[in-house]
């Protein structure tokens, strides 16, 4: 039997690939890159290749998506829907194109799961689904979106519960927070992200224009990759979500010089006022903990810090 990870050459969904495949577990990996996953310089699946089989896939292209499920039909025990483009400033600036990619991308997944029987689905959503409620929250409270990406998770929970229970799917949602660490370079990422992290990498003189005020619980891929393992693995969840992160919310300047510290020196990097999410933080993880003995390892910035400059430092 396997494991199907859509977008799991992404940041989160290669390390979820990563840890089963290390165990023991074969993957079927859905995701438009795969034809050529060699060149994104995500040395921790080469380890693990031989438990990995890749299908290019588009998600929005459903004859595709459905022929390729069907190739495994009978071995696929579980779908991990880890598609996403994430939240930030350019989301809005295509909008019908990114809400189709998060949320007819995964109804197509949820049909594909329908039609061929596949029994769990564990859908990757987000603390956005809270908006900007203060931090402390609880899988408990009301949804509330406050942008477009996170109107596309609320949709996206709301829909994958309903097809669990119209269709007898296990449906698990994992409300991920804001992620860092090994897999992807700072230079690749959003403003803020460059940043607080591009000293690493020996990025210099990096602006961006607001979120010095803002404090978040940014979580170390590792940990996040466990935490969805964990809900994988959990026994009577079916239509339960729990948040996964680290927990502990750090201000975005004092992350961007704690990067520079490990780095050797200032690097002209600065972030301006306000905030640049609108989110609170943090999440409480307290479910987590009692029902998946989810533990995260990297509650200290400076030690996933490191952690992610030894990635980094491996890839030059």
């Amino acid at each position: 039997m396997s494991i199907a990870i859509f977008g799991g050459l992404g940041h989160v969904g290669s390390w979820v690939a990563h840890d089963l495949a290390a165990r023991g577990e074969d993957v079927v990996i859905f995701d438009a890159g795969s034809g050529d996953y060699a060149a994104l310089g995500l040395d921790h699946l080469v380890a693990v290749s031989d438990r990995l089989a890749f299908e290019p896939v588009d998600v929005l292209d459903v004859h595709t998506l459905f022929e390729r499920i069907r190739a495994h039909h009978g071995r696929i025990e579980a779908i991990v829907w880890g598609v996403a483009v994430i939240a930030g400033p350019t989301f809005a600036q295509r909008p019908f194109r990114n809400i189709q990619i998060n949320t007819v991308g995964m109804l197509n997944a949820l049909e594909a799961a329908r039609i061929f029987e596949i029994g769990t689905f564990v859908n990757l959503s987000s603390g956005a689904v809270y908006g900007d409620l203060p931090g402390g929250q609880t899988e408990d409270l009301p949804a509330k979106a406050t942008d477009l990406y996170g109107a596309t998770k609320v949709a996206n929970e709301a829909l994958a519960l309903q097809y669990g229970e119209t269709y007898g799917i296990d449906v698990r949602n994992a409300r991920l927070y804001f992620v860092y660490g090994p897999g992807r370079m700072p230079s690749r990422m959003h403003p803020l992200y460059r940043a607080m992290f591009g000293a690493l990498e020996g990025l210099r003189d990096v602006a961006s224009p607001s979120g010095g005020d803002q404090a978040l619980d940014w979580t170390h891929v590792r940990d996040t990759a466990k935490g969805i393992v964990a809900l994988l693995d959990a026994r009577n969840v079916s239509g339960e979500a729990f948040n996964i992160s680290s927990g502990v919310a750090v201000n975005h300047r004092n992350i961007m010089q704690a990067a520079e510290r490990i780095a050797g020196g200032d690097h002209g990097m600065s972030i301006g006022p306000g905030s640049y999410f609108l989110r609170g933080a943090p999440l409480d993880i307290s479910k987590a903990k009692q029902l998946l003995n989810f533990t995260p390892r990297f509650t200290e910035i400076e030690e996933g810090l490191r952690d992610y400059a030894d990635w980094i430092n491996k890839q030059r």
